[in-house]
């Protein structure tokens, strides 16, 4: 009872920060796509958008799962006290996940020069930063994903919630001033690739101060059968995941073309602010599941999962009904293009309310060793939403990449439920 009171103790007091952070982070984001739209035009904002996702989903690629197995893993050394293991973990993951990245980032640009004529100029430049930019981000992820298994969640959210925006606005000011002439989509993933570097060498600083001072003195050791066996089905949770958020912006890109794809990236942007507190809650809690779940504390690990329910029930309520008030006016901020877009912002915030409900059951999965069932869930998951987006959006446009979303993520919350009541024993939702 005394370490229950105590963990809900720090998942609130790291939540409520971390959610401070998120919001802070959500103004600068929300001010920079603002501008980036004002400044590129509808066209030239999609096609920098439309990089953007591929990058993403490329990133998750790099990281191999190791940006979640690391949390899993610096937790459960660093409570057992094994410093080699964790030094080795650091090590490793970082030379696996970047290697990958260079890798990917060298394939891309050599597809791209392959076909080069077959896209527009601004298109291919465009694409050419974001895969220099790939390594930066995955270092970032992993520094990220670092500070959070020591429990440094908000350090961890000012990297990319509020160091990374606020550097990228500066240097689009900054960008715009020296050529003075009308942006375009290269130059703003300029912009994002050198606020990425100085992003990287702050998470760097940050994770070089909290790290334990007796690893230094025990050397490295490696299990990297073990590391690879939990890392590569989480990457499939992840590609999958990725995609399955990605996938609605990349088709409507391809069937409605950039415009569309640009004025939905808003609509995604704007209705992810409702899961900042699942967000905020997940990240907290990651490393407290992961050393209840392999100390058997089953019953602080029940208690505890059903208070982070009910806490990211109440802010996404809250934070849904406002956007939905809202969003008419938030829309049309950015053009009156955007306005038309209300009702697909409205059919994503609606589900994501109902699927705050369930609670964080993927969590509990990837911390507590489900991740190969997971990946089963999240694999059809994606494969039906690609399926939905293109059968939808011919027929709804944005509304159906809007349904498209919320059926999958619902499917998918839904399944990881079912399975994590019946085999784990555990109920994560707000009941």
């Amino acid at each position: 009872m005394i370490f229950n009171q105590r963990a809900k103790k720090i998942i609130t007091r790291e939540a409520i920060g971390f959610f401070l952070v998120k919001v802070a982070g959500a103004a600068l984001l929300f001010f920079l796509h603002l501008i980036l739209v004002k400044l590129l035009g509808i066209k030239q904002y999609g096609i920098y958008v439309y990089a953007w996702n591929w990058m993403n989903i490329l990133l998750v690629v790099s990281l191999l799962g190791f940006h979640v197995s690391l949390i899993r893993f610096i937790a459960e050394y660093n409570i057992k006290r094994q410093w080699g293991l964790l030094w080795g973990v650091l090590k490793r993951s970082q030379q696996f996940a970047l290697g990958t990245s260079i890798f990917i980032s060298i394939a891309g640009v050599t597809v791209f020069w392959i076909f080069s004529g077959q896209v527009s100029k601004s298109i291919e430049i465009t694409f050419y930063i974001a895969f220099f930019a790939l390594p930066v981000f995955t270092f970032i992820r992993l520094r990220e994903s670092s500070l959070i298994a020591f429990k440094k969640v908000i350090r961890s959210g000012f990297l990319l919630q509020i160091i990374h925006p606020a550097l990228t606005i500066f240097f689009v000011f900054i960008l715009l001033f020296l050529i003075k002439e009308k942006l375009n989509a290269p130059y703003a993933m300029t912009a994002n690739f050198i606020a990425a570097s100085l992003t990287a060498a702050a998470g760097a600083f940050f994770l070089s101060k909290f790290l334990p001072d007796k690893i230094y003195k025990n050397g490295f050791r490696f299990h990297n059968k073990k590391w690879i066996k939990v890392s590569l089905p989480l990457l499939l949770v992840a590609v999958t995941h990725i995609v399955s958020k990605r996938v609605d912006i990349i088709i409507l890109g391809v069937l409605k073309g950039f415009e569309s794809a640009g004025i939905y990236a808003v609509v995604s942007n704007i209705s992810n602010l409702v899961i900042f507190a699942c967000f905020a809650v997940n990240v907290v809690l990651a490393p407290l599941v992961s050393e209840l779940y392999y100390t058997g504390q089953k019953k602080d690990l029940q208690n505890i999962s059903k208070f982070a329910a009910r806490v990211i029930f109440v802010f996404t309520l809250i934070t849904g009904l406002v956007l939905i008030i809202l969003g008419k006016f938030v829309l049309g901020l950015f053009g009156l293009a955007f306005v038309a877009a209300y009702q697909p912002l409205l059919i994503v915030l609606c589900g994501q309310i109902i699927i705050s409900l369930i609670g964080p059951v993927g969590l509990i999965m990837s911390m507590g060793g489900k991740q190969n069932m997971m990946g089963l869930i999240m694999s059809v998951s994606v494969a039906v939403s690609i399926l939905l987006n293109i059968v939808l959006i011919p027929l709804f446009g944005l509304n159906g990449a809007a349904i498209s979303t919320v059926v999958t993520m619902l499917g998918w919350n839904l399944a990881m439920l079912f399975y994590v009541q019946n085999k784990v024993g555990i109920n994560p939702t707000i009941i």
